[in-house]
């Protein structure tokens, strides 16, 4: 099998994950060995936050949510995680288990990698351990940019910045409120459910944003990064 038809096969380069576009073909074919595709349905749990994570891996369709379970069922999300991202990228550079939970948004599709197979190819690799390691950078930054407005932004400013970066998944016919309650949406934004949907309607009736039903449509970007700018 040549690398062109592999590479058919094997849809996570195409969708993104670059640091596997320079292997070998032998390479490659030992990657495949290494990696099974599995499907979850919509609220099925894919990783437990505590639990060992033996595998990282690639959104191939769908949407996932990581979120770090709290007491008394007050959980903080994370990020959503489309098609193109790994999850579970973290249990690569420290423990063995899960720091925080992901969960199936929509129905998802995963290709699966073995974490010991994948930390074998990174040492072989510098390629592959510059590009992931990059990838892991990126997302602690954005890591450090959610804990700072939840620590020092105000309830209107929280949830702009929470529409703001949600709505940045809609595109292509999807609307990813659709796939999101209430609750979901206030534990982005870090503060109650009662508290989002207030916001909620003072922004859509100020003409900021527009609802239909679960979905939610940005009419003014703009103002919504000013308020997030100004907390």
């Amino acid at each position: 099998m040549n690398k062109v038809e592999l590479s058919l096969r094997f849809p996570v380069i195409n969708l993104g994950a670059t640091c596997f576009a320079n292997l070998s073909d032998e390479k490659l074919c030992e990657l495949e060995a290494h990696k099974r595709q599995i499907t979850f349905q919509k609220g099925d749990i894919i990783s437990k936050q505590g639990t060992f994570a033996p595998s990282v891996m690639f959104v191939l369709d769908g949407f996932v949510k990581e979120f770090i379970e709290g007491t008394a069922g007050k959980n903080t999300n994370l990020r959503i995680v489309g098609k193109g991202d790994f999850i579970a990228l973290s249990g690569l550079f420290n423990n063995r288990v899960s720091n925080y939970s992901a969960m199936a948004l929509s129905s998802v599709t995963l290709c699966l990698f073995d974490k010991e197979y994948l930390l074998k190819l990174i040492q072989e690799n510098s390629d592959i351990n510059f590009r992931l390691i990059h990838r892991y950078s990126e997302l602690e930054n954005s890591f450090f940019s959610l804990l700072h407005s939840h620590l020092y932004k105000q309830m209107n400013g929280k949830m702009a910045r929470a529409l703001l970066y949600l709505s940045s998944f809609n595109r292509d016919g999807i609307n990813i409120f659709q796939y999101m309650s209430r609750r979901d949406i206030a534990e982005f934004a870090s503060i109650s459910t009662e508290n989002a949907i207030r916001v909620l309607k003072i922004f859509e009736s100020d003409g900021l944003i527009e609802i239909k039903e679960k979905k939610i449509s940005l009419l003014n970007r703009e103002a919504l990064e000013m308020i997030f700018e100004k907390g």
